[in-house]
């Protein structure tokens, strides 16, 4: 939403006219002018947007009256919904992320002397789909301690130097590593998804996430220096510079509490219940090294203005949401903000944090959008787009900024056999005259320019700079390369169809572009594609992985962490692990392989040579490939993490890859 252009012009000439009051009067020695007072214009009152404030005190009776309206039936289950179709940084390689600036938490961080290893229950960038009966894995025999190793590049070995003991009940979501100092994520539960069940208050009660810090300089001794304890389930987390991201979720334990009343009765006792809580019992207790903390009150907490044209009728969450900027040489909290509305998908960017709710609720899908300032926390505005945001395969590759815009991908279901799904891509910008997000563009939207063809779903994502690339499936991948160099004119530039699709794309070089995901026939594949001209890209290269198999899988082609990338200079690295099953037919033995394999992308520089290199496979004991299955490529060394087990060697000889012991 944002200011008309005639308001725009309405408002400057106001401005204009206020500042020649005092400066625009006759010279000389005439007589001054005198205004009526009658006749002066009020100030135009300060812009709000959709997300606002309390005045002092009136936090509290917000959240209470959030709590004691009756709430038309909530379900959480997508009914309507059909269901879908069966970087490198020096010599060594780093978490796999979706912008190079800013850092991911994972469960294996290497700095290239200091290799450390959590073993997590958890896993990035899921939609947990209604219905799904999923249960997080149990910790493994190794799981109460984070294992620290130093390394030889030169000898491709490991060894081990120091352990940091996990309390009983904590698990290590993810780490960061930076400057001798290892920051650990730590959280009671285990969550990880995006969608509809994101917003189940019953999820967020009763947990704890921790950040710790710890001097590393001397593996065999690590040393913690600082530990922040926040009441609340971990959602997600970034790095960027000295600040550490942390938003997470925490629902208020209040005995009686009925968190969507529907009838008067229910609605008058939440009433009766709040009016004796209080701000200590509804707002998450934070510590710093054990001393409480308190970095916003409930006044602080941004919740929607009811008269605002973008205001649901929707009652608030009992869920308060909470964002923190951390600094990573202290600990200390920089600044924080507090949400009480209603939040299912949350994405880190380089200027902003992106909050998004699917309203469906409504006849036709539409997916609210509010961005904040990811340094000082601030409200920065909303929108809402048709259809839904997060809705299959990598979640938070649907949305990306670029120069202070931001861009999304949603899909709308039409209850149309014949054409199920309408792809969109809105192109938002901050207003700068209100907190408001200005709409500059929409694509998909028109017969003439749309994304996909009748009945593809949308599977591969990825914004790069001013392109992006999409892939969608029905029976064949139409491989879309998006020019989005004028926001407010976005265009299709470039198509290819071929057997297959894609679920996970990487930018090669602005001329090449790599795709991970299934082949015609059903087995995972890398794909090659020249794109130097964007109007007519050609598939370059194509290998699939595991043939001769009856069932092949990669947990890479739907989580990033479990990709390895290297870029060079005339050659890139990469590794996939894989899991392959088939049942002998004379036999009838079951058989079963764990690989990671090992891939070079040569001629990167002269696309029309390019291509894909089969350079080996490291074997694993069956059963070890799975979604915490991590490698390492540092200059000719070779680390794999499976499981338990550290593995190292050479990359020109992964068949002789040694296990490291403790």
């Amino acid at each position: 939403m944002s200011l008309s252009p005639m308001s725009k012009i309405a408002l400057a000439l106001l401005v204009i006219g206020i500042g020649c009051i005092g400066a625009c009067g006759g010279s000389g020695g005439g007589a001054p002018t005198i205004l009526d007072p009658g006749a002066t214009t009020p100030p135009a009152p300060d812009p709000t947007g959709l997300w606002i404030t309390s005045d002092a005190g009136e936090g509290l009776p917000a959240y209470r009256a959030k709590l004691s309206t009756i709430s038309a039936e909530r379900t959480y289950a997508m009914a309507d919904a059909p269901p879908g179709p069966e970087s490198a940084d020096g010599g060594f390689s780093t978490t796999y992320t979706l912008e190079a600036n800013i850092d991911e938490a994972d469960i294996v961080k290497y700095d290239g002397s200091v290799l450390a290893v959590a073993p997590s229950r958890s896993a990035c960038c899921f939609i947990l789909e209604p219905g799904a009966d999923v249960m997080p894995p149990g910790p493994g025999s190794k799981a109460a301690a984070i294992r620290l190793f130093t390394t030889d590049p030169d000898a491709g070995a490991a060894r081990p130097e120091g352990i940091i003991s996990l309390a009983e009940g904590l698990t290590a979501e993810g780490m960061y590593l930076n400057d001798e100092t290892l920051h650990v994520l730590l959280s009671t539960a285990w969550w990880g998804t995006f969608g509809s069940r994101h917003i189940e208050p019953g999820y967020w009660e009763a947990q704890q996430v921790t950040i710790d810090a710890y001097n590393v300089a001397t593996p065999a001794e690590p040393e913690r220096t600082s530990r922040l304890e926040i009441e609340g389930g971990l959602v997600s987390s970034r790095r960027s510079g000295d600040s550490i991201y942390i938003v997470s979720r925490h629902t208020p334990q209040i005995e009686g509490l009925i968190p969507y009343p529907s009838n008067e009765e229910e609605a008058a006792e939440n009433e009766r219940i709040l009016e004796e809580a209080t701000e200590s019992d509804i707002l998450p207790e934070i510590q710093l090294n054990g001393e409480p903390v308190s970095p916003f009150s409930l006044d602080d907490c941004y919740r929607q203005d009811a008269e605002h044209p973008l205001a649901t009728d929707l009652p608030g969450d009992p869920v308060i949401t909470t964002l923190l900027n951390v600094s990573s040489a202290s600990g200390e909290i920089v600044s924080a903000a507090c949400v009480m509305e209603s939040i299912d998908g949350i994405s880190l960017g380089a200027q902003f944090i992106a909050l998004s709710f699917v309203r469906w609720d409504l006849a036709s899908d539409e997916t609210l959008i509010h961005l904040v300032n990811l340094n000082n926390l601030e409200y920065v505005g909303s929108e809402s787009v048709s259809g839904a945001l997060y809705t299959g395969g990598h979640a938070d590759f649907r949305i990306n900024e670029f120069e202070g815009a931001l861009r999304l991908l949603t899909t709308r279901w039409t209850d149309n056999e014949e054409d199920a799904f309408e792809h969109l891509l809105y192109i938002l910008k901050p207003d700068p005259a209100a907190p408001e997000l200005e709409r500059l563009a929409v694509l998909g939207d028109s017969p003439d320019h749309r994304i996909g063809k009748p009945n593809e779903d949308l599977y591969g994502v990825r914004f790069k700079g001013r392109r992006a690339y999409l892939v969608t499936f029905e029976r064949i991948d139409p491989l879309y390369v998006l020019d989005l160099g004028d926001p407010e004119n976005p265009a299709i530039a470039g198509e290819l169809e071929v057997p297959g699709l894609s679920d996970l794309l990487h930018e090669v070089s602005p001329e090449l572009l790599l795709g991970l995901g299934r082949s015609a026939d059903q087995l995972p594949k890398l794909e090659l594609y020249d794109i130097s001209d964007v109007a007519a890209p050609v598939s370059q290269s194509l290998i699939e992985l595991g043939v001769g198999w009856d069932w092949v899988y990669s947990p890479a082609q739907y989580n990033r962490y479990a990709l390895t990338y290297l870029a060079g200079d005339d050659v890139d690295r990469l590794t996939v692990p894989y899991t392959a099953q088939r049942s002998n037919r004379d036999t009838y033995a079951y058989e079963q392989i764990d690989r990671i394999a090992l891939f070079e992308i040569h001629n990167k520089n002269e696309p029309s040579r390019s291509r894909i290199a089969a350079v080996g496979e490291v074997a694993l004991r069956p059963g070890s490939v799975g979604e915490n299955t991590r490698a390492i490529i540092d200059m000719d060394a070779l680390y794999v993490i499976a499981n338990t087990d550290l593995l190292s060697g050479f990359w020109s000889n992964p068949e002789a890859m040694q296990a490291v012991t403790d």
